[in-house]
């Protein structure tokens, strides 16, 4: 399931936002009011949906996404106004205020095109990773959860997809040391 990030300049619009969001059963990570706060979020290799306003308390949203890269999908909600002032082709834009109902059709929509993005797993890495989950567990006393952020830190330390990071693993236990 998609991540949301919600980021308004006002944290009482963004909190009903994401209220929202939740009781239509998608999951919210984080609220934010600055462009600042969202960089941080997404440069940590988050992937995600944001939907955010047009201008945080600290920037707009043209200049918040310059350093966000391409597994992040956005939608702007914004006065009628500022909306034609949004630049960049990345951002979709939705006038605000918004029903429920659109909300819920946008967040859905926002879902799929971004599930369909992300690269899938073959069967094989899947079997892969838990191979190299169950090996860490058994050879360095880790739990299930902690050997899946092992790899997973491991891979964006690397640069390397987390399969590849798992063959690794499997075949060279030095490299755990």
């Amino acid at each position: 399931m998609a991540k949301f990030v919600v980021a308004f300049r006002d944290r009482d619009t963004a909190a009903k936002i994401a209220s929202l969001l939740i009781e239509s059963g998608y999951d919210v990570i984080r609220v934010c009011t600055s462009g600042d706060e969202v960089k941080r979020i997404f440069k940590s290799g988050q992937d995600g949906i944001l939907i955010s306003g047009y201008r945080l308390k600290d920037r707009f949203i043209d200049q918040v996404i310059e350093d966000i890269d391409g597994n992040v999908e956005i939608l702007c909600l914004a006065k009628t106004e500022n909306i034609a002032k949004i630049e960049s082709n990345r951002i979709f834009r939705m006038q605000f205020p918004i029903t429920r109902t659109k909300l819920d059709a946008w967040a859905d929509m926002m879902s799929q095109l971004h599930y369909q993005k992300i690269p899938q797993r073959s069967t094989d890495e899947k079997i892969q990773i838990q191979h190299a989950k169950r090996q860490l567990m058994e050879e360095k006393n880790m739990s299930e959860p902690v050997a899946h952020r092992f790899l997973q830190n491991l891979s964006m330390k690397t640069g390397l997809r987390m399969a590849k990071v798992a063959e690794i693993v499997i075949r060279h236990e030095h490299f755990l040391e």
